[in-house]
């Protein structure tokens, strides 16, 4: 991976600047296979950056053959124009890019970039497609200036570092694109990342309690937006499974399971989870005496099997309701399933 980011880097630093209505989403093939002559604007090239004589550009066969990790793939987001042919700014369009950009490292940095180019240009009419290009210029610069704010903000296990990594690539972000695409890009992994950080900030306050801390996420989680909000919650109950295990394995008691859910989860989550558990014991205990009973009915020496399968059947009728006969009956299965 830190071959590839440097490989990444140099190449664009050597070349980047030479690159400078909606169908269904088509595949690589179905677009960069038709023959089209890769141009160069030359006005998006500064002097420090101009291509030597010697440089070539990439062969048009080299586009349109894609590299082995694209076969069986569909182009990842959509590029679109208003009616007046204008490029509409949404988070689709980072989606494209990066779709377009995985084949670096099976390739070279332009062969990837004029693919892109091309295919912007059969996707979109103008001012949209010259926009698109103008965006790409600017993502990929975002990207080399990325990997270089890296490496003065190596990974720390301390939040406010954390904190001082996110706030510089937030710094660079605005810097380089205006308001508009920075938060059509960047939104949601800016309040992903401001999520995870707080969270972990809530969890190794010492001034908290465990009910404290479950306070605090619940307020947190309240101010995720929307978009975000399943996806972190399944995260969260994901984490919490392993932890659980881990709690499970050492011996861990009730009230240690109640304060584990709660610095994970949240209050609310971890009093729905606590009524799940109850639940669960409740049905759990009918099960078994609804168990008993039917053993008993099946040793009984007075009945014949008629019987016996009459006196279940009422047996299970008198306990359960027709839901939970339906339960009943998944769980006898599984029971059987269990023993045989």
């Amino acid at each position: 991976m830190k071959m590839l980011a440097v490989l990444f880097v140099l190449t664009l630093i050597l070349g980047v600047a030479m690159y400078g209505g909606v169908p269904p989403d088509p595949t690589p093939a179905q677009v960069l296979g038709r023959p089209q002559p890769v141009q160069i604007n030359t006005s998006e090239v500064s002097p420090q950056q101009s291509p030597t004589p010697s440089r070539k550009l990439p062969r048009a066969d080299a586009i349109a053959r894609l590299p082995d990790s694209f076969a069986g793939t569909r182009v990842d987001g959509r590029l679109r124009a208003d009616a007046g042919g204008s490029l509409i700014i949404d988070a689709e369009i980072r989606r494209v890019f990066d779709y377009f950009l995985a084949s670096i490292g099976e390739e070279p940095l332009e062969t990837s970039v004029a693919r892109l180019r091309r295919y912007i240009e059969t996707q979109l009419p103008e001012p949209a497609a010259d926009h698109a290009i103008q965006l790409l210029s600017q993502y990929l610069d975002y990207k080399r200036q990325l990997l270089l704010l890296e490496q003065h903000h190596t990974q720390q296990a301390d939040i406010d570092a954390m904190r001082d990594r996110l706030r510089a690539v937030q710094q660079l972000r605005a810097r380089i694109f205006d308001d508009r695409v920075h938060q059509a890009f960047f939104a949601l992994d800016e309040a992903t990342d401001r999520f995870t950080l707080e969270r972990l900030a809530i969890r190794h306050d010492a001034t908290l309690d465990a009910s404290g801390k479950g306070a605090a996420l619940d307020r947190l989680q309240d101010s995720l937006p929307a978009e975000l909000q399943g996806t972190v919650a399944v995260q969260m109950q994901m984490q919490l499974r392993e932890q659980t295990r881990a709690l499970a394995a050492n011996g861990g008691n009730p009230a240690d399971l109640r304060q584990l859910r709660q610095q994970l989860v949240g209050n609310a989550a971890a009093a729905r989870l606590e009524e799940l558990d109850r639940q669960r014991q409740a049905w759990q205990s009918r099960l078994t005496a609804y168990n008993q009973a039917k053993r008993r009915i099946e040793r009984s020496q007075g009945l014949g099997e008629a019987d016996k399968r009459a006196a279940i059947t009422r047996l299970a009728a008198e306990q359960f309701n027709e839901n939970e006969r339906q339960r009943l009956q998944a769980a006898e299965q599984l029971l059987a399933a269990k023993r045989g």
